[in-house]
């Protein structure tokens, strides 16, 4: 018994000293450069033999360069009630691979994954690590097991951008009847190859340099390399699913997510039928559903059901009068559902960046729920979250991308609304009064429509601090300048929003001896440069297009003249249009014109200079000056 267990103790020694030891100093310079953090040595292993169960070991070696790397070390792993943290724990050593702590399972805290959430069911437990000096490198390691197979999280060997990557390998092993499916993305000009055997598949990097972050590039999902994977047959809370296609992924959803959550109480469905009792189409119907909606619920954000996936109730909805995009979709089609107007609940990804669910991949995808009412080859899209946005606008967190619409015969991809850069328009008109000391009074009127729109109709919900500072950093090239009125409509029926202010701005012309240099350009001067960038890798992204046109009527002071104007400046690049002049009335006042077009649209990353100069040039242009001369008689 002595002897088995000195055998067991080398044996063990043995195991603990032949395990690679690490040191910063080890770590090719090329890894080093611009990066934050670097993954030393990643292997996942990945076990779905068994389609409703899924086993996950993850081994990770991170060393932190610096504090804005603290995050990339991930010391965490997630459960609920239909999975389990086997084992946690990470240790942390000092650059030169000396082990300076060591924490177990019980040394990480367990909280509510809640984030923004109201409730959830899902929980974390975590490690908050404060180191004392950098660089430090973190060994951790973590096994988890579920009884969900319907996510399988995607292999990303890059994590973010200033992460830099040495070796990251990941192994799934699956049964040969249900091998997963993969869509590999990005992977072009990265040393990373995939290798299959019949149940196993590897995927295997190494030597990944950073990707630096990039003002005006497209979404990461479009830049980092990435595998996507997914079972055809999978279980999800215990509900067995299938998604060959659209089609047959839908059908499951409709089935087994959204066909039991749609009961309303009588009351509530003789409400709604009397208020739609006079009107004919379904237009008019939904608007008045959405407008039901939108005064009786409001947005909270609840993950719990079926992975999170599964509507709450529609009459828990109808009693409680919230509930989060899932739910209040779910509830906004149950009430047109009474009223006899079809529409779709639909999956989307939802940012100001767009990302399209993929169409060759049929997997649980999307972060965000929205309503598509059918009329014909159109569809009205609805965002039921939100008590102010207008029925059938949707703004630029889910327009121009792919989602895909749950129909009572299967899923469909389908694109939502296009805002053409035409139609993405802000008018702005100005009359303006300069005093013999240089003082101006303006009257302002803008009208916002299309996406320009999407940036100014919740003001009017602000508080009159907050306006009077949103106005005051708009026009923060300004000094000074008070404001006498706000006069804010919101047109939610044609989707038009109407901005009219009265302001008082002291000294604004700037004396020089008698006379005076105006700048007529008050209300629109456009200061962004986008910052440099050498040696530019990402292509250039303009991800919304707009147009801005500007008159400014000038009333000039008692015996003041214009001492000559300035030509007319028009400079058009394949980025946009910018058009700048001067003239005067019959009665000697001064007119300002301009007009400024960005057109959507990706260029080859060459282009981002000629880019910055057509904006430099702008801003250089809208801050020009005329003299006003003092007519001496």
């Amino acid at each position: 018994m002595k002897n088995i267990f000195c055998l067991a103790i080398v044996l063990c020694s043995a195991y603990i000293y032949a395990q690679p030891r690490f040191t910063v100093a080890s770590i090719p310079i090329e890894l080093m450069q611009n990066a934050n953090s670097v993954l030393l040595d990643e292997l996942v292993e990945v076990d779905v033999t068994n389609f409703g169960k899924k086993k996950e070991k993850t081994h990770r070696v991170i060393a932190v360069l610096n504090k804005l790397g603290n995050g990339d070390t991930r010391l965490y792993a997630f459960y609920n009630e239909n999975s389990k943290v086997k084992n946690i724990e990470a240790e942390i050593y000092n650059a030169s691979g000396a082990r300076i702590a060591h924490f177990k399972k019980k040394d990480f805290m367990d909280v509510s994954r809640t984030g923004s959430s109201i409730y959830s069911d899902d929980r974390m437990l975590g490690l908050n690590y404060t180191p004392t000096t950098y660089p430090y490198i973190v060994v951790f390691n973590k096994e988890t097991e579920s009884g969900d197979t319907a996510f399988l999280s995607p292999w990303a060997p890059l994590n973010g951008y200033a992460e830099s990557t040495k070796s990251s390998v990941l192994k799934i092993k699956f049964e040969p009847l249900n091998k997963p499916k993969i869509k590999p993305q990005n992977l072009d000009g990265y040393n990373i190859s995939i290798t299959e055997s019949e149940d196993e598949i590897t995927f295997t990097a190494t030597n990944l340099k950073t990707i630096r972050y990039e003002e005006h590039s497209l979404s990461p999902s479009k830049i980092f390399p990435i595998v996507y994977m997914a079972l055809n047959n999978f279980s999800l809370k215990g509900t067995a699913g299938s998604g060959n296609d659209w089609q047959q992924f839908g059908s499951w959803m409709y089935k087994s997510l959204l066909s039991d959550v749609k009961e309303l109480p009588a009351g509530t469905i003789a409400k709604v039928k009397n208020l739609v009792a006079n009107d004919t189409t379904n237009e008019e119907k939904a608007r008045k559903i959405y407008q039901f909606v939108q005064d009786k619920v409001r947005y909270v954000s609840i993950q719990i059901g079926i992975g999170g996936w599964k509507p709450m109730l529609a009459s828990e909805v109808d009693k409680l009068s919230y509930g989060d995009c899932k739910a209040l979709t779910n509830y906004t089609k149950a009430l047109l559902d009474a009223v006899g107007v079809p529409s779709y609940y639909t999956v989307v990804y939802g940012d100001s960046m767009e990302r399209d669910i993929m169409e060759d991949f049929a997997s649980i995808q999307g972060n965000h729920v929205i309503l598509g009412i059918p009329d014909n080859d159109k569809i009205t899209w609805l965002e039921c979250t939100s008590q102010e946005t207008p029925y059938g606008y949707i703004g630029d967190f889910t327009d121009d991308r792919d989602v895909l619409i749950i129909t009572p015969y299967g899923g469909k991809i389908v694109h939502t609304t296009v805002y053409k850069t035409e139609e993405n328009t802000r008018e702005n008109n100005g009359t303006v009064s300069i005093d013999a000391s240089g003082n101006v009074t303006a009257a302002f009127k803008s009208v916002s429509k299309g996406l320009q729109y999407d940036d100014r109709y919740m003001l009017p919900k602000q508080k009159a601090e907050d306006l009077d500072k949103y106005y005051k950093e708009k026009w923060g090239y300004i000094n000074g300048f008070t404001i006498a009125n706000v006069n804010l409509e919101n047109d939610k029926q044609n989707v038009v929003f109407t901005e009219e202010l009265t302001l008082n701005i002291p000294n604004y012309a700037n004396p020089v001896g008698d006379d005076f240099l105006f700048s007529a350009n008050i209300f629109n001067q456009h200061k962004y440069i986008p910052p440099r960038i050498a040696d530019r890798k990402q292509n250039l992204y303009i991800g919304n297009g707009y147009v801005h046109t500007d008159t400014v009527e000038v009333i000039l002071p008692d015996n003041f003249v214009v001492d000559g104007l300035p030509e007319e400046t028009i400079l058009e690049t394949k980025f946009g249009k910018y058009q700048m002049g001067f003239s005067e009335t019959s009665d000697k006042k001064l007119i300002f014109y301009r007009n400024m077009r960005i057109n959507k649209g990706e260029y080859p990353p060459s282009e981002y200079d000629n880019y910055r100069a057509f904006l430099r040039s702008i801003a250089r242009l809208d801050k020009t000056k005329i003299l006003l001369k003092q007519n001496v008689q």
